[in-house]
């Protein structure tokens, strides 16, 4: 909902009141990413009535995620396995075992472009493997120390490992995927950070369950001492 009246000083963009934190009296444009005192604002005081947004519950921590605490030192770490990856092994032996099949014949007969016509599907069912093969062996490991917060996925190589200054960070939110298929509809979750300069970093992705998102945003805020404030779209608890 906007507020009537009330705009960011720096671009003139209006102010929601999901941008708007009332116990610090503080509000931050959701275009430009300027924070200002409300206080200074001449039509501050029409607002007092404006209902807060109710207290997010606790999330416990769900199945699967260990965390450990130390002094300015966090460490959260998760399993990527989930049924599904039981399904894409089942697939992944029947596509590469036909692909191996297909490449044996068409060489033994001197079919050269036959077997070359197959390369496409054989890198498929390897990098289908691949994927499988991590979701099964590998886990996520979210740290804080200092001013660093970082992600990396081991022990087989993955893309998203990453490390950015944590004191920049505005807010940690979620996010959930919706993925349509011929064989149905799924979601994975997602975990970002909204950076104090206006910017977005995805910090993890492929999430099986919404707990487990919503308990490291928790963590992560906490950790922090990130006020948590809405972040239009993010996934609610």
């Amino acid at each position: 909902m906007e507020l009537k009246g009330l705009h960011c000083k720096s671009c003139g963009a209006p102010i929601k009141t999901q941008d708007i934190d009332w116990d610090l009296k503080l509000a931050r444009c959701e275009h430009c990413g300027t924070v200002f005192d409300l206080r200074d604002a001449p039509q501050a005081s029409s607002y007092p009535q404006v209902q807060r947004l109710p207290e997010r519950q606790p999330v416990p921590m769900p199945k699967g995620i260990d965390i450990a605490t130390g002094p300015g030192i966090l460490q959260i770490t998760y399993r990527w396995f989930s049924p599904k990856y039981i399904g894409l092994l089942i697939f992944t032996v029947f596509w590469n075992g036909f692909m191996l099949f297909w490449h044996g014949v068409s060489l033994f007969s001197g079919a050269w472009m036959m077997s070359a016509f197959g390369l496409l599907h054989t890198a498929v069912g390897i990098g289908v493997g691949y994927y499988t093969l991590a979701g099964f062996l590998n886990r996520t490991t979210v740290w804080v120390q200092e001013d660093i917060l970082g992600i990396q996925h081991a022990p087989l190589p993955w893309l998203g490992a990453k490390q950015i200054r944590a004191s920049a960070i505005d807010q940690i939110y979620c996010r959930e995927k919706v993925h349509r298929s011929d064989s149905g509809t799924s979601y994975s979750y997602q975990v970002h950070a909204a950076m104090q300069d206006g910017s977005q970093e995805k910090l993890l992705s492929n999430l099986s369950n919404p707990e487990q998102a919503l308990y490291i945003e928790q963590e992560l805020e906490r950790h922090l001492h990130i006020t948590d404030r809405p972040v239009r779209g993010e996934l609610p608890r």
